[in-house]
């Protein structure tokens, strides 16, 4: 759970988080990972670039990232970590320039917020961070040229959309399921990732529209639909030249 400023894990995580591959079976079949990350890949451009991930989660974003792109992950989950390295590395042949991986609370900022990124990438975390999103995504803006937001609009079972045959019948009938038979699935099964409890995760209420109109609030120049998800681009306004002047 977050206590005020600091990330504190509750000692327990859903079936999904406490395996990657498992995380990444389910994901996939309730949205459309390859397309996703494709898209972020091709917003972040070709490299020489520094990227951080932020959180990383299983690492899937680097499958799709140009080979001369420096790549820096951040995640509390050591399981996702591990994952990382034992499969994503060596199976998914990843040739980047750099890889670097760190397990860290992604409000630790001073302990991975060094220096300036060309992009952060902020994937599927602001629901799971609430009501401290703002914060993260502030925080991003003083150490990044770029930042690159994507959230799903649909994250409870009666919203989403999924793509599997299977999960569309399993979602339909999970519609009907009182609310409390509902916490203890996610807490055993789902979206429980040992930070944030369900009652503040319940508390996120964007949808299509109001998720919109948040990123607007933040100043992100660019966003668009992706499926069930919504993607939002800021990008700096001050020249990098003046950065590296003001930094003298």
């Amino acid at each position: 759970m977050i206590k005020g400023d600091k990330t504190v894990l509750n000692g327990f995580k859903s079936l999904i988080y406490r395996s990657g591959w498992l995380y990444n079976a389910i994901t996939r079949r309730l949205y459309d990972q390859d397309k996703k990350f494709l898209t972020i890949a091709k917003l972040i451009g070709k490299g020489p670039k520094r990227v951080l991930d932020l959180p990383c989660g299983t690492g899937y974003l680097m499958r799709f990232l140009h080979p001369l792109i420096e790549y820096e992950g951040v995640d509390l989950n050591h399981r996702f970590l591990k994952r990382i390295k034992n499969k994503e590395l060596k199976k998914r042949n990843i040739k980047l320039k750099k890889i670097v991986l760190k397990q860290k609370d992604i409000f630790d900022f001073q302990d991975y917020l060094r220096e300036k990124f060309d992009v952060i990438v902020i994937s599927d975390v602001l629901h799971h961070v609430y009501p401290k999103h703002v914060e993260l995504i502030n925080m991003a803006k003083e150490s990044a040229r770029k930042i690159i937001i994507c959230e799903p609009y649909a994250v409870k079972p009666k919203e989403i959309n999924a793509r599997d045959r299977v999960f569309k019948i399993i979602i339909y009938f999970g519609k009907f399921l009182p609310i409390s038979i509902i916490k203890i699935i996610d807490f055993l099964f789902l979206d429980n990732d040992g930070i944030n409890p369900y009652h503040k995760r319940d508390k996120w209420s964007f949808n299509f529209k109001t998720l919109k109109e948040f990123y607007k609030t933040m100043g992100f120049n660019l966003s668009f639909c992706l499926l069930d998800e919504y993607i939002g681009v800021w990008e700096s306004s001050v020249p990098l030249y003046l950065e590296k002047t003001s930094n003298k």
